[in-house]
């Protein structure tokens, strides 16, 4: 069993504007903030959700569609020219917000993006488009080089991993890389003085997170961040302790992972060191999310096959369809028992695209079906709280006679915010915003009620992730 991979990117399109932003409610359910907790509301577009644009690179390479090409160009011009002063790109912020303009990990994401996305549109890309990739990479990367220098304290291993992973692509993509003669280099100092043996045991790697703090390794989530330039630079280089290394890490993720109360396959969320022994936290952890570590994995055994990996992709494939809603997304995580649990990052859902498109390939007219339009309306249940769209219209509301969230936005504005329809003043939104039709849920001892009539209910998708079931309408 596997997600319906085209659903998810239909609903991934809905998030797409006219110039080539990526909007959503950039929920990081890993560290179980966003926007709204940081008290940003800001809902535009975020470079975390660049691998979006590559994954609709090979779509548009593959099935000819010259609407989507026109798509993804519009997305090439925008993220190739929003750039800060000093070289960083702008809309970095992510789980933050427009509040924060610096850090290397979300200047290095889109540059990863920027080079899969010329090489998946290298037949079909035209001159313009791949020299302002080309110019975009040259320029944040040389501009993060001199702002996060390589070789120092509190480096981060997943950031500076991907920093390689976006030269490594740049030097496949382009003739006249600046950096083919250090990357070696570097990739070997990281493998020296990040990874560690032994977790959970001798045929596994972990990697520190900080450069000299031995006493916390990476969240499973970002290994793929160290697994895909590892296996690239064994493609390109040819030096079999770099495919070695990503098969290490690989089972560190495969053999740390667990099974959640429904049963299905979940990835860790990190090891704490604990005087001299290694502990390790399950959650509370990401769904959505896990792509780019899946797809370093499924990278690694392109080269090396090993059943128990094999084996825990194919079951990660079904935890993502069964944790997937009728609309497509996924519930985006479990155990923080708030938004974060039930709020659809596009940034996240865009690494699981990407990810899905490369171990299941493309549907015949995958281009028609991201297109299609989408009517009704979608609730996924948390434990305190529920996310609701219709539309251009979403929501994460309360239950019934709960009154914590009533956050309310448009996926076609780069801003949201709390409805205070009853209060009124400055603070409230243009009426465009409203979203007088969300359904009301009553949360009981027993279970989770509907209160409408049945034709309204009929119109309504309804998914839980809830420890009490939904029992359908309050009668």
């Amino acid at each position: 069993m596997k997600p319906d991979i085209s659903a998810l990117g239909n609903w991934l399109m809905s998030w797409l504007q006219e110039d080539g932003a990526i909007h959503g409610f950039h929920n990081h359910s890993v560290w179980g903030s966003n926007p709204y907790r940081w008290a940003d509301f800001t809902s535009g577009h975020s470079t975390w959700a660049s691998p979006m644009m590559a994954a609709l690179s090979r779509i548009a390479a593959e099935q000819g569609d010259s609407e989507l090409k026109d798509q993804v160009l519009q997305m090439i011009r925008f993220q190739t020219s929003r750039f800060q002063e000093d070289g960083q790109y702008k809309h970095i912020g992510f789980q933050v917000g427009e509040m924060l303009n610096q850090g290397l990990i979300h200047n290095m994401m889109p540059n990863v993006a920027l080079g899969l996305t010329a090489i998946h549109g290298s037949s079909w890309l035209p001159a313009e488009a791949l020299t302002s990739i080309r110019t975009a990479i040259l320029r944040n990367m040389n501009a993060c080089d001199a702002i996060y220098p390589f070789k120092k304290t509190r480096n981060i291993s997943n950031q500076e991993y991907c920093r390689l992973w976006g030269k490594l692509l740049f030097q496949s993509a382009f003739p006249d890389s600046p950096w083919s003669g250090d990357i070696q280099n570097d990739l070997n100092f990281m493998i020296e003085h990040f990874h560690v043996s032994g977790i959970p045991d001798q045929d596994c790697e972990a990697t520190y997170r900080y450069l000299g703090d031995s006493t916390i390794v990476e969240p499973a989530e970002y290994y793929g961040l160290m697994i895909a330039p590892l296996v690239l630079a064994y493609e390109m280089f040819g030096d079999p302790k770099y495919l070695n290394h990503a098969g290490a890490l690989c089972r560190h993720v495969a053999r740390c992972a667990w099974n959640d109360h429904r049963g299905q396959k979940r990835l860790h969320r990190m090891w704490l060191r604990s005087g001299t022994e290694w502990r390790k936290m399950n959650g509370p952890m990401l769904i959505a999310g896990m792509g780019m570590t899946l797809y370093g994995i499924a990278r690694y055994v392109e080269h090396q096959q090993e059943e128990e990996l094999t084996l825990f992709l194919k079951e990660c494939d079904e935890t993502y369809a069964h944790y997937q809603t009728p609309r497509g997304y996924f519930a985006s995580a479990t155990g923080w028992h708030n938004e974060a649990d039930i709020a659809p990052s596009s940034a996240w859902h865009a690494h699981d695209f990407y990810y899905l498109l490369h171990r299941h390939g493309l549907v015949e007219h995958m281009a028609d079906q991201l297109r299609k339009p989408y009517h009704g309306m979608s609730v996924l249940l948390g434990e305190q709280c529920m996310w609701v769209e219709d539309g251009e219209h979403w929501a994460i509301n309360d239950y019934y006679w709960q009154d914590v969230h009533k956050l309310i936005g448009r996926k076609d504005e780069a801003v949201f915010g709390r409805d205070t329809g009853w209060v009124g003043g400055e603070r409230a939104l243009p009426s465009h915003f409203l979203f007088p039709n969300q359904p009301i849920f009553v949360k009981t001892d027993e279970g989770i009620y509907l209160k409408a009539d049945r034709t309204a209910a009929q119109e309504i998708e309804v998914s839980s992730i809830t420890a009490v079931p939904y029992l359908g309408l309050w009668e």
